[in-house]
């Protein structure tokens, strides 16, 4: 009788959801929020001289971004979020026994990594505050003979790869690690 393992990988992507999908069910522009944004961010970082640019839950408590425009991001950053999830939940779940999300997070309300006086600092800034991009950490598991198998967390990564790349406008692996069961 064969036995078969249950083998765990933690895969952490980044998916850039495509305009032309958002605008089909969003009223606004992810591209338009994210330059408002950035215009309204870098004149209260210029005015209270920060000497940083912060998160976009920085501005929801301390005020300075107009509430509305926060809203918009946050709608759009949750359509966003649950299309990348549903999307990988689709493509992806016949090859693994289950699939368990363990963070989708909008890039746009995370710090950015940009300094004041950064070249090019404005357009880095806009990209960073679309509210179109996705971080996500997953943890798959897949039935196999071995108890770990060699080359199961490329293997991964090449699934993904290969089923995920069309269904989004920018798709990237950050990791995929085999976790100990």
């Amino acid at each position: 009788m064969i036995q078969l393992h249950v083998s765990k990988i933690h895969i952490t992507l980044i998916v850039k959801v495509a305009h032309d999908v958002l605008a089909q069910h969003l009223p606004s522009s992810p591209a338009v929020v994210g330059e408002m944004l950035t215009t309204q961010i870098v004149e209260q970082v210029n005015k209270t001289r920060l000497g940083y640019f912060p998160a976009l839950d920085y501005f929801q408590q301390q005020g300075g971004v107009d509430p509305d425009l926060i809203e918009a991001a946050q709608t759009i950053g949750w359509f966003a979020a649950r299309y990348s999830r549903e999307e990988i939940q689709r493509r992806l779940r016949p090859f693994f026994s289950s699939l368990s999300f363990q963070s989708v997070h909008t890039q746009a309300f995370s710090m950015p990594s940009v300094r004041v006086n950064q070249i090019n600092a404005w357009q880095t800034l806009c990209t960073h505050y679309t509210p179109d991009t996705v971080k996500i950490d997953i943890i798959a598991a897949v039935l196999k003979k071995q108890s770990s198998p060699q080359g199961l967390a490329n293997w991964a990564k090449q699934l993904f790869k290969r089923n995920m790349g069309d269904a989004f406008e920018s798709f990237e692996v950050i990791q995929a690690v085999v976790i100990d069961t």
